[in-house]
C-alpha cells in the first residue's frame, strides 16, 4: 500500500529564525529536507551544476582548491537581480530533482509521516504550490537585522539582502501557518510544538482520505 506524506514547505526570510524551527519539527516527528544542504551539496566539485555556475561567474567565485567560496558568490548575487535569477535557473531545477529524490526515498520507508521542505524562497521561486502547507516564520525587520549583524554581516549587506527577498507580511498572508518568532527561544519552541500537533492533525485527516481545507487557526 503506498504511504500516505503529508509534504510541508517551510519558509521565512533571513535571519527570520526558520532553521531554528526545522530542527524543533524533528525533534517533534517530522523529517525534514533541507534546501540549502540541497544546494550545497549540488556545489560540490564534480556535480555538474558546480561546473555550470563556475562558467556562469567566472574564477572569483572559486578557492585554490576549485571549490566555490558560498561567500562570494551570495555577494555577487544579492548585489545584482539578474546574477541571482541566473543562478537560480541554474540551481533550482536541480534542487527540485533532488528534493523529489528524498521525499521518495522517505516514503518509501514509512507508512504515513510528515516531510517538512526548508527553503528560503518557496515563495519567490512558485514552489509553494508544491506542498500540501505552507508554514512562514516570521520575526521583525530591528531583530532580523541584528541578528545578521551578529554573524558578522556589516548593515549595509544585511539591509541588502533583507531587501532582495518578498515581503515577509505577504508570505505570511498566504501562509497555511505562520510563528512569529520575534520573541525568545522558548517561546518559538512552544509555537512549533503546537504547529507540530496541527501538522498532525492535518496527516491523519490525509490518511483518512478527507480534504484539506484552509485551517481556521493560523
Amino acid at each position: 500500500m503506498p504511504s500516505t506524506i503529508l509534504r510541508v514547505g517551510l519558509t521565512g526570510n533571513i535571519a527570520s529564525g526558520k532553521s531554528s524551527v526545522a530542527g524543533w519539527l524533528v525533534e517533534f516527528g517530522c523529517r525534514v529536507v533541507d534546501l540549502d544542504a540541497v544546494a550545497h551539496a549540488l556545489l560540490q566539485p564534480g556535480e555538474p551544476t558546480h561546473g555550470a555556475v563556475t562558467r556562469a561567474f567566472g574564477g572569483d567565485i572559486s578557492r585554490s582548491d576549485g571549490t566555490i567560496d558560498r561567500a562570494r558568490l551570495g555577494a555577487v548575487v544579492f548585489a545584482d537581480a539578474d546574477a541571482r535569477k541566473l543562478l537560480e535557473s541554474i540551481l533550482h531545477p536541480a534542487i527540485r530533482r533532488r528534493e523529489r529524490q528524498l521525499v521518495d526515498e522517505i516514503a518509501d520507508s514509512c507508512e504515513s509521516g510528515i516531510v517538512v521542505t526548508e527553503a528560503a524562497l518557496l515563495y519567490e521561486t512558485g514552489g509553494a504550490t508544491r506542498y500540501d502547507r505552507m508554514v512562514v516564520v516570521t520575526a521583525p525587520d530591528e531583530i532580523r537585522l541584528q541578528r545578521l549583524q551578529a554573524r558578522g554581516l556589516p548593515p549595509d549587506q544585511a539591509r541588502q539582502r533583507m531587501a532582495s527577498q518578498m515581503d515577509q507580511e505577504l508570505k505570511a498572508q498566504m501562509a497555511d501557518y505562520v510563528i512569529d518568532n520575534g520573541g525568545s527561544l522558548a517561546e518559538a519552541r512552544d509555537k512549533t510544538r503546537s504547529l507540530a500537533g496541527l501538522l498532525q492533525r492535518d496527516l491523519a485527516k490525509r490518511v483518512a482520505g478527507q480534504p484539506l481545507a484552509r485551517p481556521d487557526l493560523r
